[in-house]
């Protein structure tokens, strides 16, 4: 009997490369050590609305053209902030940014089961590729992360001008392969609004990486650990 999928895209960051501890943990973490009291909701809260602003290409684009780098990274704190109950002058958003800048050192590695995973599907015969929305190509990280010769190509978003959720970045990884429908893959991402909706806009079927637990009501499957894809494939 032939399998339902036959692909499985992953998204990079927050899914294959993860940094301990997150921005937005981090972020938390700051305020707690200033002496703010941040409970679990508004932690979560935080952590909800970062995905929603990243995944969000119109506010995102919106904000670079309006900004220079620098005071992009500035307003983004100050929104940051206002998410976590915060009401202060800027003062606060620059300690915010020079903390991330001066002292934001986090681990990075591949999440806990990750490289077994990726050896199990290689191992069962899917197609295996890396979208990102990085702005530049991805063969350096992959050689950092010690996944070369895991995926058949690797997309950047920079490469072609085109940021999840539109789903153009998906329809031109979907070009690379003849007879293989978009319904026959798997995009696996942590982000609800760029990897879900993106990819189920491509007709794709998503999986959220969810390890926080922060999308109850997700339209989409849902995983909190890496292994629970192969569950999922097997179905």
């Amino acid at each position: 009997m032939s399998r339902r999928f036959k692909a499985v895209f992953f998204d990079l960051d927050g899914t294959l490369r993860i940094n301990y501890p997150s921005p937005t943990e981090a972020f938390i973490l700051f305020l707690r050590q200033k002496g703010f009291e941040i409970d679990d909701k508004t932690s979560q809260q935080v952590k909800i609305w970062a995905h929603y602003y990243w995944g969000n290409d119109t506010l995102v684009n919106r904000d670079k053209e309006r900004f220079t780098p620098e005071r992009f990274w500035l307003n983004y704190s100050e929104l940051l902030l206002k998410q976590a109950g915060i009401l202060s002058d800027n003062g606060l958003a620059y300690e915010v940014r020079d903390w991330f800048e001066n002292f934001y050192e986090p681990t990075v590695k591949l999440p806990e089961n990750g490289w077994e995973v990726l050896q199990a599907l290689q191992a069962d015969g899917y197609h295996l590729g890396l979208i990102s929305n990085r702005p530049e190509p991805l063969a350096d990280v992959v050689l950092e992360l010690g996944l070369d010769g895991i995926f058949e190509f690797t997309l950047a978003a920079g490469e072609i001008g085109h940021w999840k959720p539109d789903p153009t970045i998906f329809q031109v990884a979907l070009s690379r392969y003849q007879d293989l429908p978009p319904e026959a893959c798997v995009y696996v991402g942590d982000n609800l609004y760029a990897d879900g909706h993106g990819a189920a806009r491509a007709g794709l079927v998503p999986v959220i990486f969810d390890p926080d637990g922060l999308f109850d009501e997700c339209p989409y499957w849902c995983i909190r650990h890496m292994n629970e894809l192969l569950d999922f494939l097997s179905q």
